[in-house]
């Protein structure tokens, strides 16, 4: 997809997220690959108020800094979106959020213990992710929520690299949000939107 669409696309989730209370002040960040790059949300912006010109060029293979409009700079998580499109060449698309329930969702991963697989409740909304088994025995992993997130990034790959792909296409930081990806920003969005429905169903199961 043309990288000006993308950003266009991306603009109206921000907006759409941000209505949601998905994506509150600056909360979050949204990214579209493009080739060896991928384009991210820049550090610092409101996600209610982001045009298409937010936007920032990262290399997929080393995190750096490809391009930026003056006085703009990666976002925070931008290690955590390498990683993903780093480790999963079939990645479009990847979106992060801090929902509420999401939050309210407590596991009790340790900080050593870095992350862990949690069992998800084998209910319809699964089809979203292209899985059809009747009853799925599915978990996904999630992660310690440590300050430096470059930390989270590095244990996300250790994870992909001894464990590999999770089963379905998100992860979840503990006490921070949900990051999804999909082979479009289209895809993405829609394993979000079933993302968000699993969790609300695990956090009401509490």
């Amino acid at each position: 997809m043309d990288s000006h669409l993308s950003l266009q696309e991306l603009t109206k989730l921000s907006h759409t997220y941000y209505e949601r209370q998905w994506m509150y002040a600056t909360a979050g960040n949204l990214s579209a690959r493009a080739g060896d790059n991928f384009w991210i949300t820049a550090s610092g912006k409101h996600k209610g108020e982001l045009t298409d010109k937010d936007f920032v060029c990262v290399s997929v293979n080393d995190g750096s800094l490809v391009s930026a409009s003056a006085g703009l700079k990666p976002s925070a998580e931008t290690s955590i979106h390498q990683v993903v499109y780093s480790k999963m060449d079939d990645a479009g698309a990847a979106l992060h959020v801090h929902t509420l329930d999401s939050n309210l969702l407590e596991f009790g991963i340790g900080k050593e213990e870095g992350f862990r697989d949690i069992p998800l409740p084998p209910i319809e909304i699964i089809k979203a992710f292209g899985i059809w088994d009747e009853k799925p025995n599915l978990k996904f992993p999630v992660f310690y929520n440590h300050t430096n997130v470059p930390t989270i990034a590095s244990e996300i790959k250790r994870y992909m690299e001894t464990k590999g792909k999770p089963q379905v296409p998100f992860l979840l930081i503990e006490g921070h949000g949900p990051t999804v990806w999909g082979k479009t920003i289209a895809e993405a969005n829609k394993h979000l939107e079933a993302v968000h429905f699993l969790l609300q169903v695990m956090a009401r199961r509490i």
